[in-house]
Parts: C-alpha cells; structure tokens; sequence
C-alpha cells in the first residue's frame, strides 16, 4: 500500500479550512473544508496539486455493508495519534462532499486537550488544518499547463487516514523526485513529437524508474495508450514468479494494458532481451540509459518504417536519455 500523504491548508490562504462554530446549548464545533475542490497548492516540489470533486465518492460514503466497511477517520491535533479527539465511526466527527470541497464537522470530546483545541483553534493560536490520504490506482493525473508547470490531479483518493489541526503546517517534500519528473516531461515530449503521435513502442523500466513515481507513470501509460501508442516494460530483473507478481501488483489494472513485459535479468542487455521478445521499442524510458546500449544507426531509437515519426522522437529521447543517466 502506498504511504500515506500530508497535505496543509494555511486559514491565510484558505480561511474555511478551520474555525469554531458556536450554538446555543450545544457543545462547540470545530468545522472546515479539507481540502477544497480544484485549488491548486502550493509548489511540492516541482508540481502543484488538486483535488477534483470526485476525489472522495465511495470513500466517505461507504455503506456498513461494504466488505471494508464504514470508513473510520480519526481527528488529530499535529498528526499526533495520542491527541485525539474524535472520529468518524463515535459520531464525533462527519465527513461531507460540499459545493467547495471535503468539509467536516467534528465535536470535540472535551477533555482538557480538547477543550484547549477549540480555545487555541478559536483564539487563531491554531492556523491551519491537514489531512493525511493516499491515492487510489488509476486515481491521478498528470498534465503540463502552457507554461510548463506539471500539475498533479487526484481524482480518487485510495484513503483518508486523518483530518487534523495543526499548529504550523509545514508543506512536505514532494513523493515525486525532480528526476522523475524531468524524465516524465522528456517522456512525453518524445509520445507526442510531430509526426509521432502514433504508432511508438515505448519501453518503461521498473526499478528506480517506475517505482520512483508508480501514478506519475500510470498517467503516463492512460496518455500514451489513448494516442495510439503501444508501452511494454523493460527490466533487469531476474525471471521470477515472485518477480513477475511483484510488477503485477505494482502496475495494477494497467498491467493488463502492457504489450510485453521482459524481464531480462542482470546479466543481459535489455535490447537483445526484449528482441528475441520479439519486441522493438522506439523509446526507452530508464534511469540507466547504459543498459540499453545504442544501435549504431542511431543515438536514441531504433529507426523502422516510420522513419519520419521515429527520428522525430530519436532527437527527443536522446535528450531524455542524457537527463536520465
């Protein structure tokens, strides 16, 4: 399972991402919108996030008869498991899709560290909310705007672990490496070179390539595919039951999508090893380029009968390949 992620939401940039609501003869309330719908974030690290609308349907919302069952989300003062105040399955905590995004209402069980939450959340000594989540399979997309900005969408989330006030919200390290990123943008710019829109056999590494970034390349694959490309995976890992479940399960729904997958093993040049696989990729995606040493006739790609398409994109991934190495 993927390791959750932390997102924060400043009340200067967001002012609903916290506050207390105070009723008559009713305890008081801590309510918010976490996150909110189709704001992107601040820079995590090479890209900016968003949250659509449908991040959270069939999560919030799931039925006792679901075979998972009702989701159970904690609320927590900094992330902190020991500070809690409530959650979702006592009924201290409701979670809802609202017009501008996942809101929330939660009653603090008033302890002494619950009645100093809504003292210090009230007071502004607390200025922000995050909430922890991951990503469902399939559940993000990548795009760059027309600036050059890569944007990340998350259209499902997988779960949501916990809705949390914090005292100084901290944006975290990207999960995606710059690395990933740039061989990403070469990637595509390599799918989508004049005259190459179709037709390319693309190669994708595992480790340190895949793995580094599984949704980036899943988002990948989705784009490729829909410009009538073909993507097969590449590895130097040994031929393996173990080894052949483990890129099934990394790859997921799309493994069902991939033209090949070769699994070359340490000693063999992924070139040779995807030939006699009768496979002949155009482009290769890897973060060790000297795996795949090049044909003589080119630098970068295999030329075919798509001449024209293929040294388009040979020009491109040669670029690509020397950001990689």
């Amino acid at each position: 399972m993927s390791q959750p992620e932390r997102r924060y939401l400043l009340t200067a940039d967001h002012p609903d991402a916290i506050a207390v609501e105070r009723r008559d003869d009713q305890p008081p309330q801590l309510v918010g919108i976490s996150p909110p719908w189709e704001s992107l974030s601040v820079d995590l690290g090479g890209f900016r996030e968003k949250f659509s609308a449908t991040a959270f349907d069939g999560l919030i919302d799931r039925k006792p008869t679901d075979p998972r069952g009702k989701i159970d989300v904690p609320f927590l003062f900094n992330h902190d498991p020991n500070l809690i105040t409530g959650r979702t399955s006592n009924g201290r905590l409701d979670l809802t899709k609202e017009a501008r995004g996942l809101g929330y209402r939660h009653t603090p069980l008033l302890t002494s560290s619950g009645k100093d939450l809504v003292m210090m959340v009230e007071d502004r000594t607390i200025t922000g909310s995050s909430f922890a989540f991951t990503v469902a399979d399939g559940g993000e997309t990548w795009t760059e705007d027309e600036r050059g900005n890569v944007i990340r969408t998350v259209t499902k989330a997988g779960g949501l672990y916990d809705i949390s006030a914090v005292t100084s919200p901290a944006y975290p390290a990207s999960s995606v490496a710059p690395r990933s990123l740039d061989l990403w943008r070469s990637a595509r710019a390599a799918a989508a070179a004049p005259g190459s829109a179709q037709g390319l056999l693309i190669s994708i590494d595992f480790d340190q390539t895949f793995t580094a970034a599984p949704g980036l390349w899943r988002s990948f694959m989705t784009e490729a595919l829909a410009r009538g490309n073909r993507v097969c995976c590449v590895t130097r890992r040994e031929d393996t039951e173990k080894n052949r479940e483990e890129l099934r399960l990394a790859f997921g729904e799309h493994f069902g999508d991939l033209a090949g997958v070769v699994l070359a093993g340490p000693d063999r040049r992924k070139r040779s090893a995807a030939a006699d696989a009768g496979l002949s990729p155009d482009i290769w995606i890897d973060d060790k380029p000297e795996t795949v040493p090049e044909p003589e006739e080119t630098r970068g790609v295999r030329v075919s009968s798509l001449a024209g398409a293929r040294a388009a994109a040979a020009a491109a991934v040669a670029r690509m390949r020397i950001h990689a190495g």
